[in-house]
């Protein structure tokens, strides 16, 4: 992912879309997990706000690996 050109050794700067694909893809996959767990196991609403905060803490702990650790 990571594409190093001549001259340049140092981690590439973040994109404002990859930070933000990050969070918005956290959000959207495990507030899909827990929505459908909500559905299976009949609940409303319990799962999908835990998936939500799951997802996001998720895609700011990889911004935070990928880009500021590095």
């Amino acid at each position: 992912m990571n594409e190093n050109r001549e001259g340049d050794d140092g981690p590439s700067a973040p994109n404002g879309t990859t930070l933000v694909s990050y969070l918005l893809g956290g959000l959207a996959f495990w507030g899909g997990v827990g929505w459908v767990a909500d559905w299976a196991l009949g609940f409303s609403a319990l799962f999908l706000p835990i998936g939500m905060v799951i997802g996001l803490v998720g895609g700011i702990y990889l911004i935070y690996a990928q880009h500021v650790r590095s």
